[in-house]
């Protein structure tokens, strides 16, 4: 137990090399910025909420713990932090979920909303955990100036990712705000609602797709053609 969360733990640890080690883990965290401040990853994030629950196993007892042979299952939950700008060195992971590296690779200006981190009100996904890989199925980024989904898997033992982004400018409010003063309140309250009917067409108009390879210090990013849907 800390002052800012706390962690809880139950399961069976090994003491043979062919047995698992098998842990029932449940993190909570009042502010996680604080949290990863005294584990060693000061200016990471500021403020947050944080609860993290699964199961971890891995072959063997303690000293055969290694990040290369975990496996597990895990569901994240973050609200109202923000992603600081993250330097190099032991939080490069922090940096991918930040999406700092974005703004020098694309075509679109997100510097306003990434460059300086990602504000978010809340974040929301599964991870599956096999032989050292997170495998993400949809991690799902709300916040007051993007909505971002992420998919695909991390290479946490290699310090690698083959990962598929999916950016949706928050740009709906903006055009009802800009038609409320141009055509008063009615005009406002009918982009509002077409917006809502049409499920946010404005924002699957601007919505940007990238392909995110190689390693945490050194990402390659690939911008990705828009898929189309129809109704």
């Amino acid at each position: 137990t800390l002052p800012e969360g706390r962690v809880e733990g139950r399961g069976m640890v090994s003491w043979q090399p062919r047995r698992p080690t098998r842990l029932s883990l449940n993190l909570e965290a009042s502010d996680l910025g604080k949290a990863l401040t005294r584990f060693g990853y000061p200016g990471s994030v500021k403020g947050g909420e944080a609860s993290v629950s699964g199961m971890l196993t891995w072959g063997g007892g303690l000293d055969d713990f290694a990040v290369s042979g975990l496996n597990g299952d895990f569901a994240v939950t973050l609200k109202k932090g923000q992603f600081l700008r993250v330097e190099p060195g032991a939080a490069k992971l922090l940096g991918i979920l930040s999406l700092q590296a974005l703004p020098r690779r694309i075509a679109l200006d997100f510097r306003d909303i990434f460059s300086e981190g990602f504000a978010f009100d809340e974040i929301t996904g599964d991870v599956h955990l096999e032989r050292g890989s997170a495998y993400m199925r949809g991690l799902k980024m709300q916040g007051p100036a993007a909505r971002v989904r992420m998919s695909g898997v991390v290479d946490l033992a290699g310090q690698s990712q083959n990962l598929r982004i999916d950016i949706q400018p928050r740009l709906e409010d903006t055009v009802v705000v800009a038609g409320a003063l141009l055509g008063g309140p009615v005009v406002g309250l009918g982009a509002l609602l077409a917006n809502k009917i049409l499920r946010n067409p404005i924002g699957q108009v601007a919505s940007f797709n990238y392909g995110v390879t190689g390693t945490w210090s050194e990402p390659v990013i690939v911008k990705l053609k828009r898929q189309v849907t129809t109704p």
